[in-house]
């Protein structure tokens, strides 16, 4: 039987590669093109949200985490910690394959209801994910938090989506 993957199955790590998007992905597998673009591009807002959120603090700064996953994928993540605005501040990059069982797949978009519709119990559907999420805690408690996350879903047959949001709690 195939090992199972759990949220925790990840290796730290000081020394990322460049993208943790698989080669063996590409350039002829999956999507590989928009993998790696939609990768970079969160990597870079993953960059300038940082550097303005730790500007606009004025006196902490990010700490930077890496992560890798056997299967492949992994992620940065960047924690903020005891600034003069923000109590704590998060933007953490995470770059995921996976499976899923069809009812998830049924939920998340129509193509995928009609894919799932002639899939047998217990089969699971390969993904890939990217995505960046951000959680922002101000000192203020007058001041709300704000929470986002934006990510780019495909399935191993090539049914792709966006998904996310943006939220602002009292």
């Amino acid at each position: 039987a195939a090992k199972s993957s759990s949220w925790n199955d990840h290796q730290m790590t000081d020394d990322l590669p460049e993208s943790l998007v698989r080669d063996s992905d590409g350039p002829d597998g999956g999507n590989y093109p928009m993998r790696r673009r939609m990768e970079s591009m969160l990597r870079d807002a993953q960059i300038s949200i940082t550097k303005s959120i730790s500007d606009l603090d004025g006196g902490a700064a990010f700490r930077e985490d890496g992560w890798i996953r056997e299967g492949g994928g992994g992620g940065r993540s960047r924690v903020l910690s005891n600034g003069k605005v923000w109590e704590k501040a998060g933007v953490n990059l995470s770059v995921v394959y996976g499976t899923m069982p069809p009812e998830a797949l049924r939920a998340a978009t129509e193509r995928g209801a009609v894919r799932a519709r002639d899939m047998k119990p217990g089969e699971k559907v390969p993904f890939f994910a990217c995505g960046l999420s951000c959680v922002m805690h101000p000192r203020n408690p007058h001041c709300p938090t704000m929470h986002f996350n934006y990510r780019y879903f495909e399935t191993d047959d090539g049914i792709w989506w966006f998904g996310g949001g943006t939220d602002i709690t009292p």
